[in-house]
């Protein structure tokens, strides 16, 4: 475990150098992460100006969930999304079977490589967005909800990366699938509306989005209501069984790579 720690941190201080020594590459990420930001929390402002509620979720609830889904998205692509789009190229390219013949676990290279620190803005602008929007809102937060919401992230962002384990996992077989990442990026984007609305759609494709919903919506439920409910349970079962499953495909998807040699 100390040496997953130490390799770890030598991977974040490989990751910052690089984005700080290209600055032009860093300053323009932050002004994309930043505008994307700012992009997200006004269009939920124009979808609600007109309704004071929607599926269950006051106008209030719903700007907090969009200022959550800043904060939280943030962090996932700090931390995974920049190693998820490199897996079509280190498939391709052999570069995967560099990465077999190294002394440590295969997924935890493949997914922990880089970091992408331009989304700590992002994450520092949803905080900052967050805490005002309570003070302007008089909006009270109970201990138990910051607990709440502090507790259950974790489980939201294992879910996302699970979820996007398993999809990226398809690439062993189809390396030049690139579009897949695109399709994950655009069923993320639906994680800022409520699970509630998910229900709404008559449709098997409820259950692509349903799991990515719930991964944003139930810590800001938690949040905001500071109670816990059953998309709680749903949460913890789906963020924990999809990432043994995801470890499970993962193996089971190595046992037929035939390497780019072959």
């Amino acid at each position: 475990m100390k040496r997953y720690v130490e390799l770890y941190k030598a991977l974040l201080r490989f990751s910052f150098l690089r984005f700080t020594t290209y600055r032009a590459l860093f300053i323009n990420s932050v002004i994309a992460t930043v505008g994307w930001g700012f992009f997200q929390i006004i269009w939920i402002n124009l979808l609600t100006v007109r309704t004071k509620s929607a599926f269950g979720w006051s106008k209030n609830e719903l700007i907090i969930l969009a200022i959550l889904y800043v904060i939280i998205i943030g962090l996932f692509h700090f931390f995974f999304t920049g190693n998820f789009e490199r897996f079509s190229n280190i498939i391709d390219r052999g570069e995967l079977d560099f990465i077999l013949l190294k002394p440590v676990d295969s997924q935890f290279m493949v997914t922990n490589y880089l970091q992408r620190f331009p989304n700590l803005v992002r994450v520092a602008l949803g905080i900052v967005f967050l805490f005002a929007y309570l003070y302007m809102t008089k909006t009270n937060i109970t201990l138990f909800g910051w607990i709440g919401f502090s507790v259950f992230i974790i489980f939201g962002i294992v879910l996302l990366y699970a979820l996007w384990m398993v999809y990226c996992t398809l690439l062993i077989w189809f390396p030049r699938l690139n579009n897949l990442i695109d399709f994950l990026y655009t069923i993320n984007g639906m994680s800022r509306y409520p699970v509630e609305m998910m229900f709404e759609v008559k449709n098997f494709i409820l259950l692509f989005i349903l799991p990515f919903s719930i991964s944003i919506a139930t810590p800001a439920k938690i949040l905001v209501r500071g109670t816990l409910d059953g998309e709680v349970y749903g949460l913890m079962f789906l963020s924990i069984s999809l990432f043994i499953a995801s470890r499970i495909f993962w193996k089971y998807a190595l046992r037929h790579y035939t390497s780019a040699s072959s």
